[in-house]
């Protein structure tokens, strides 16, 4: 088989490009206040999904104070049995950049789907699907991190194996974030294509039919 003919035609793999970098752009430009805005809706998410007062853990999603600028989050965690009779005691305080966890992975993901060149309810299919496993991977990133700046104040103990799994794993998703950029394609990948696209792109170039 001619290998050309095994490939969408270059006109709509550049129409998916250009589609992709404009959505791409207008999302995570910094748009004044909409930091600010996601930030606030992100705290506002961890505080329901991660209980902030369960058992020994205190757990409380603040804004940042000044000394952890640039970032915009600080997730204040402590061991209830080490505070006195005031209230006091060890508070370990975990920076948060919500941008790069959060909103940077998503307007990947919505500009991904946005761009592809299929009908707009498989788009609103794969948008409500995606979303719901992005955060379901952006919370499970968070909750590794908790779980692994928890040993710190004896609130979980590891055995040497499995802390340098949690520290890689908190590396992963966490410091180097490089997982925030994987995740959203293969999402895209799973909730939008079918294997009849593939066999529709290798013959006209146009997705299959609904």
């Amino acid at each position: 088989m001619n290998q050309c003919k095994s490939m969408p035609p270059r006109r709509a793999v550049a129409g998916f490009l250009g589609r992709f970098a404009l959505v791409y752009g207008l999302l995570i430009f910094p748009w004044p206040g909409w930091n600010g805005f996601y930030g606030r809706g992100f705290r506002a998410l961890g505080r329901t999904v991660f209980a902030e007062n369960s058992g020994r853990r205190i757990l409380r999603f603040e804004p940042a104070p000044d000394t952890l600028r640039p970032l915009d989050t600080a997730i204040a965690l402590a061991n209830r049995e080490q505070l006195d009779a005031l209230g006091s005691g060890p508070v370990r305080t975990l920076g948060l950049d919500t941008r790069g966890v959060g909103w940077v992975p998503t307007a990947l993901l919505l500009a991904l789907i946005l761009a592809t060149p299929v009908s707009w309810r498989r788009r609103g299919r794969a948008l409500i699907w995606g979303l719901i496993c992005l955060y379901v991977f952006i919370l499970f990133s968070v909750g590794i991190y908790i779980w692994n700046e928890s040993a710190q104040l004896s609130l979980v103990g590891f055995s040497p194996f499995w802390k340098a799994i949690a520290d890689g794993l908190e590396e992963t998703l966490i410091t180097q974030m490089g997982a925030s950029f994987v995740a959203p394609v293969l999402i895209w990948i799973l909730v939008t294509f079918r294997r009849e696209d593939i066999l529709a792109w290798a013959g006209d170039g146009n997705p299959a039919p609904d």
